[in-house]
């Protein structure tokens, strides 16, 4: 593995030596000056503004994005003088610019000619990847949110998308990648990536898994909590919007190198467990190795067909099905129960991004390219329990530790062309490819006897998302047209998941392999293999239209998901339960199959290594049984053909200026799912769901100017989620790690939410924020997740409500530099929120009625953060702190249990962050980031007794960064 990862690095560096020769190459002595010039009041772009160089005869004017470029320019010292019909004219104090440098001066606000000043103020911001810019479309925005900037990214210590965002006010994170938006679970959130719905990688959620996306890809991130026409309806929490870098500033280059170790884990001798895998897992590829034997019939039917012929009175038949039956059963690779112990090497991660702005047709075409690379090693300390359901004593508790190594590999490829400035055309594409092989070892007791579980699983999921988008100023009344084409493909592979279980019933004996004379039992001794693929094609158009200073807007949009996923699932079992009699060679006849005793005897004590070897699949001793069920594999199509209609009407209320947004959007929506295998060859597929929903979501919206910085925002809208369609999915899983089965419900239906929000929001300076937020949510048919006992574990499910279901709370927000204190605090600002969240929900269980908080909720949140910034010393350091309060992380039917709360509580964490930023130079950048500096325990709780426990340690990684 090092040796490639090795050569991966000299190829790099060959490959940034070339680009840096051929940029040298091509070198101008010339400097270009760039910026965007918005309207104070809206935050819109102002398209044709003018923007001069003070005394000299050269200038520019805005295109379609409100952006200038103005090129050739000499070094030197310069003003800008800035103009719009109707504006007042700003100008741009003096700056200098040397030779070749791309020079930006930011955003320039104009401010409407009916509000004349004494003076002039120019309020200069950078691009949208700050902190300011985003509080500046806030301020702006025609819905209440709040999101996040790739400056606040860069100086946190978080890797991926959900790590960022969990720092958002109202938002917790959930097992590392789900959301949970205003207290609701994750399946209340939707998520677009540059305005386009996304593919799913789960297959057991309604969710968008956001440890996927690497935090470096985001040039900011935004949640939307109210609702306007224009937005997809399918959110009730919140609409997470992923954003990557648009169009570029000019020529970068920057190469990044980081290593990191975990204080649990790396380094120390023997303390990483791992199995015997293929050639390609340091990529997070399997290389073929864990595939099917091809020798395995292609369907379950053909697999049934092939075991009822074990069965046969027919000698022929017999003796080919039988050893056709053996051979398959030798052809599973026997290695792949091999394991062996290690130290774990640090952590590492390599990344290289390029981005310029080239002259093509006399009009500007940008590319912004980007690739990374990453592996981890990790161990994760656990206990897992579970509750009987009478007496609330444990039927099963464990504890051992999980060895993960994980890959991340990224790319990135934005092309943007403007043409003169009317129109521009862009094309977004990101990959990427996550992989976690984990090898998991339990030791614990069941009911009366003493457990030990391995398995060892490989999961790799990859995201290709791709946006075609274009915005043209039209010459009919100055009125703006733009659509978008949107790709995505999800893919979750999980070839042979291998499973095994070994008992005894005291410490004096030894452990005793558990396999029956029965199938069905693949997560005590057997190989599960699944494959999801999911496909999503959007396209929309938008058409606004002003008249005087209304605005009219309308559009329509056309969705079409499908989702294709399937299973085989294997058992092994004694030859004795499938193969009753057997054509014996020596003999020349079939005789009965009284089997290996010796072997079942003496044979089911050894290590999984030696009991599965090749030679043990035989007449007599082994073989495997098909226990893949006809519901397991599904086909399923998600349609949504959607229209809105919305107007933005601003008016004055004495001084002060109201704007309402208000209007509708009509939603069609066709869920379709059909098993995939047939029960046998001859049947065809049955469907199981088909549905379609027909809804109009209306909304208003006021904002309400009480001053220039300061704003109060109401908002009144319907909105809607709809079941997933693993949701609806009949399709039951093991999950092995928490030690129960998942199924859906074909009987689900959508819910329905009115949505209440009010915000007074202050913008006391650039980058600063306080405001206040209230909201009240009511649910028809909430949807929430269930666990039912069985006499063997449990089950999870979903279920609809009863009657209405409700969540309010109060969000507050705090940004603030606190050299109002003292000037030596000049360089220190404080970042913070606290969100306040109550629900209820009734849901009726057998013959009891359940009435409790919803499921996710957390009654608190809090994000803490202290930032340091000195630009002269070139130093930014950051110390974040967050927790939220105890939720119901699973639903109990407390019908089942003779005990009070048999829900399971997932308890709070604190955690706290550090990192620190220092540049060497203009080109030279370290970062040093600790993570989770507490370590405290993940807990899940049932009537006080812990179900599960887990401990990572902590994470310390040293990062270098280059900038050609």
């Amino acid at each position: 593995m090092n040796f490639k990862i090795n050569n991966i690095i000299k190829i790099l560096i060959t490959l940034l030596f070339l680009i840096i020769f051929s940029f040298n190459a091509n070198s101008q002595k010339l400097a270009t000056i760039y910026g965007k010039v918005v309207d104070k009041e809206t935050g819109e772009i102002l398209r044709g503004a003018s923007v001069q160089l003070v005394g000299k005869l050269m200038g520019a004017y805005t295109d379609i994005r409100g952006e200038f470029k103005i090129k050739n320019v000499p070094p030197g010292t310069y003003s800008l003088k800035v103009s719009y019909i109707g504006f007042n004219t700003k100008e741009v104090p003096t700056f200098t610019i040397n030779e070749n440098q791309t020079y930006d001066v930011g955003t320039i606000v104009l401010e409407n000619e009916i509000r004349k000043t004494d003076e002039i103020t120019v309020e200069a911001y950078r691009s949208n990847d700050n902190e300011t810019a985003l509080l500046l479309a806030k301020k702006n925005s025609l819905q209440l949110s709040d999101g996040i900037s790739r400056e606040e990214i860069k100086r946190l210590p978080d890797a991926d998308a959900g790590q960022a965002l969990r720092r958002v006010s109202g938002v917790t994170l959930v097992n590392d990648k789900f959301i949970y938006v205003r207290g609701v679970s994750e399946r209340y959130s939707n998520t677009t990536l540059n305005g386009a719905s996304l593919a799913t990688t789960e297959p057991d959620k309604k969710a968008f898994a956001f440890d996927i996306f690497p935090s470096e890809f985001l040039e900011n991130a935004n949640i939307a909590k109210s609702f306007t026409p224009d937005l997809p309806g399918n959110f009730a929490g919140g609409l997470v919007q992923l954003n990557t870098v648009d169009f570029p500033s000019g020529l970068s280059v920057k190469f990044t190198a980081s290593s990191a170790l975990s204080d649990n884990i790396t380094f120390k001798d023997r303390s990483f467990i791992r199995y015997h895998g293929g050639k390609t897992d340091w990529l997070g590829f399997d290389d073929g190795s864990r595939a099917i034997p091809s020798i395995i019939p292609t369907t379950p039917a053909d697999m049934r067909k092939l075991t009822a012929d074990l069965k046969s009175e027919n000698e022929v038949l017999l003796m080919n099905s039988s050893t056709k039956w053996v051979q398959a059963g030798r052809k599973f690779n026997d290695n792949v129960w091999r394991r062996d112990t290690i130290s774990a090497p640090p952590n590492a991660k390599f990344s290289l991004s390029y981005s310029d702005i080239y002259n093509l047709f006399d009009n500007d075409f940008g590319i912004i390219a980007s690739v990374l690379y990453g592996n981890s090693f990790s161990y994760t300390g656990i206990a897992r329990g579970q509750l009987q359901a009478s007496g609330a004593e444990y039927n099963y508790f464990g504890g051992g530790g999980i060895s993960s190594f994980s890959t991340n590999i990224g790319a990135i490829l934005n092309l943007a062309y403007k043409i003169g400035s009317h129109s521009s055309i862009s094309f977004k594409n990101t990959y990427n490819n996550t992989s976690d092989d984990e090898t998991t070892i339990i030791e614990g007791f069941k009911e009366q006897n003493m457990i030990r579980q391995m398995g060892f699983q490989f999961v790799q999921k990859s995201l290709l998302a791709s946006q075609l988008t274009g915005e043209h100023k039209l010459p009919i009344l100055n009125s703006i047209f733009d659509w978008k084409i949107g790709y995505s493909r999800s893919v979750r592979d999980e070839p042979d998941f291998r499973r095994v279980r070994y008992s005894r019933n005291d410490s004096t004996q030894p452990y005793r392999v558990d396999i029956y004379n029965l199938e069905g039992n693949g997560y005590q001794a057997g190989r599960f293999f699944s494959y999801l693929k999911e496909d999503a094609w959007s396209g929309n158009f938008n058409f606004t239209l002003p008249i005087d200073n209304t605005k009219i807007k309308l559009g329509a949009l056309y969705e079409t998901k499908t989702r294709n996923f399937l299973v085989r699932s294997f058992t092994i079992v004694k030859s004795t339960y499938m193969l009753k009699n057997y054509y014996d060679e020596d003999f020349g006849y079939v005789v009965p199959n009284y089997g290996d005793e010796d072997f079942y005897n003496n044979g089911f004590l050894t290590d999984p290594e030696n009991l599965f070897k090749e030679e043990n699949f035989s007449f007599t001793r082994l073989g495997i049984s098909e226990e893949t069920k006809p519901t397991d594999s599904y086909s399923a199509l998600d349609n949504l053909a959607a229209a809105y209609l919305m107007a933005e009407i601003p008016f004055y209320l004495g001084n002060h200026k109201i704007r309402f947004i208000g209007g509708a959007r009509f939603e069609a929506s066709f869920q379709k799912l059909q098993s995939f295998y047939p029960i046998t060859t001859s049947n065809s597929d049955s469907t199981f769901v088909d549905k379609t929903y027909l809804d109009l979501l209306p909304s208003i919206n006021l904002i309400y100017e009480i001053q220039n910085d300061m704003n109060l925002r109401l908002s009144v809208s319907r909105t809607l989620t709809r079941p997933s369609l693993r949701e609806y999915a009949p399709f039951t899983f093991y999950d092995f790690q928490f030690q129960g089965d998942v199924t859906g419900n074909v009987n689900l239906v959508r819910s329905l939410i009115w949505n209440y929000d009010a915000r007074w929001e202050w913008f006391t300076n650039p980058g600063e924020l306080l405001s206040v937020s209230i909201f009240y949510k009511q649910f028809e048919n909430a949807i929430e997740e269930t666990i039912i006992p069985t006499s063997s574990n449990f089950k999870r499910t979903y279920v609809n409500a009863q009657g209405n279901a409700y969540n309010y709370g109060v969000e507050f927000e705090l940004r603030k530099n606190l050299g109002f204190i003292s000037s030596a605090l000049n360089y220190f600002s404080i970042a913070g929120n606290l969100a306040i969240i109550n629900s209820q929900i009734t849901v009726q269980q057998v013959d009891e009625t359940d009435t409790r908080s919803m499921w996710g909720q957390s009654p608190y949140s809090i994000n803490l953060a202290l930032v340091f910034n000195q630009p002269e010393w070139g130093t930014t350091a950051n110390i974040s702190y967050n927790v939220f309060g105890r939720r119901i992380i699973q639903v109990a039917d407390i019908g089942r249990y003779d005990f009070k709360e048999p829900h399971v509580y997932e308890l709070p964490r604190n955690v706290i962050d550090f990192s620190i930023n220092q540049s060497i130079s203009n080109n030279i950048e370290i970062k040093f980031i600790a993570k989770d500096l507490l370590n405290e325990d993940l807990i899940w709780k049932q009537a006080n007794k812990i179900v599960l426990s887990n401990v990572r340690g902590r994470t310390f990684s040293l990062s270098f960064g280059y900038k050609f």
